[in-house]
């Protein structure tokens, strides 16, 4: 892709991808918004993957000028002497309002490209963005004085508030939160005391509800099609297809297509993590028996869940969505940590949580072999530099 057109047209793509989600991309949508035809998008890409290829490509450009702006106006000679903690603070509130959005479509457009004939160039743009992201927080100011130990997880914590901090879309309380958050990460890093607050809402593993069969049907069928298509393109008839059942029997259980997803979502929550951790003490090694299944790939309840916080991130009549997965978000953290011994709360669960969200998109980019031992070894690192000896 070296022309100036050919550059315009995936810009176009991938301002369609962060506006309406990926389901939305397609040859004549972006050939309308370019004021072309279908055949000039098709002349330059050839495919709908390649295109959105190219889209991923321009998305780490985007990002990349954002990251470059932030930083200069950061350094700027004003703020000269701000330290790592306001930077970092400064950097995530920013990044959040003005490109939330590109980060959930980054992530569903290279996890749509992971099944196709463009997985490999997908996997390096991949690469090469978390490279962008680790040079960006290391970039800020004062960052560069922290040990290497606390610069490491000043780079993963504030990456994986991200796609948390973008399920809410009130900014007062979501940069209050952002603040609260990166605030307890130095006190952590520092070894500081703190006042752990109440962690509210029922910390013990979710129960699934007994469903009648064409109800159970729908929801596995919406989990399933969720993958495939994002959330933007379920339909009422599509799941009904999907699980066997006539539209009527889908409209019957649940009204609206909010009603099934919220009711998927909680079902692929609990199986992602609280079924692989209830009733039991996690032993040392475990964080890669949540995140990888038996062949070293993501779990794919793990994988539906991020698809789900994602479209309920950028999809407007999901909010309900969004309101759960900020209720629920650092809750399975906090019982994990506590199972191990550690004194924490839920903003503890949310700080872990998201150190491990990155550390594992950063295993998946490893060849299988070496997935696990570096998910579990680098966590172990983690949970000592931030909670000490259990």
């Amino acid at each position: 892709m070296s022309s100036e057109a050919a550059v315009r047209l995936a810009e176009i793509a991938c301002e369609l991808c962060i506006e309406a989600g990926i389901g939305n991309l397609t040859m004549r949508a972006v050939a309308e918004r370019a004021g072309l035809t279908p055949p000039a998008v098709v002349y330059h890409f050839g495919n709908r993957e390649k295109l959105l290829l190219a889209a991923l490509e321009a998305l780490r450009q985007r990002l990349l000028a954002t990251y470059q702006a932030i930083v200069a106006g950061l350094r700027a000679e004003a703020v000269g002497d701000m330290d790592a903690h306001s930077a970092i603070c400064a950097a995530l509130i920013e990044l959040v309002a003005t490109e939330g959005r590109a980060f959930a479509a980054s992530d569903d457009m290279a996890r749509a490209l992971a099944v196709t004939a463009q997985a490999q160039q997908a996997g390096a743009v991949v690469a090469g963005m978390y490279g962008d992201a680790e040079t960006f927080w290391r970039a800020l100011p004062a960052v560069d004085a922290l040990p290497e130990d606390a610069r490491v997880l000043c780079v993963a914590v504030p990456l994986g508030l991200i796609p948390y901090a973008i399920l809410d879309r009130v900014a007062a309380r979501r940069n209050a939160m952002i603040v609260q958050a990166i605030t307890r990460l130095f006190a952590r890093l520092h070894g500081a005391a703190v006042i752990l607050r109440e962690t509210a809402g029922d910390l013990a593993p979710l129960e699934d509800e007994a469903r009648p069969e064409g109800k159970q049907q729908i929801v596995e069928a919406t989990i399933r099609l969720s993958g495939r298509l994002g959330i933007a393109g379920l339909t009422h008839r599509n799941i009904a297809k999907e699980a066997g059942l006539s539209a009527a029997a889908t409209t019957y259980f649940y009204p609206t297509k909010e009603d099934i997803v919220v009711d998927a979502a909680r079902v692929v929550q609990m199986r992602a993590i609280d079924a692989v951790i209830a009733g039991h003490v996690p032993p040392p090694k475990f964080p890669s028996r949540i995140a990888l299944d038996a062949d070293s790939e993501e779990r794919s309840e793990l994988a539906a869940l991020t698809a789900f916080m994602n479209a309920a991130a950028m999809l407007p009549d999901l909010g309900n969505l969004a309101a759960t997965f900020r209720w629920i978000r650092g809750l399975a953290a906090v019982r994990w940590l506590r199972a191990r011994g550690y004194a924490v709360d839920r903003l503890d669960g949310i700080i872990w949580s998201s150190a491990t969200t990155p550390l594992t998109r950063k295993a998946l980019l490893l060849p299988k072999a070496q997935r696990a031992a570096f998910l579990d070894d680098t966590a172990e690192i983690w949970l000592h530099r931030l909670f000490g000896q259990s």
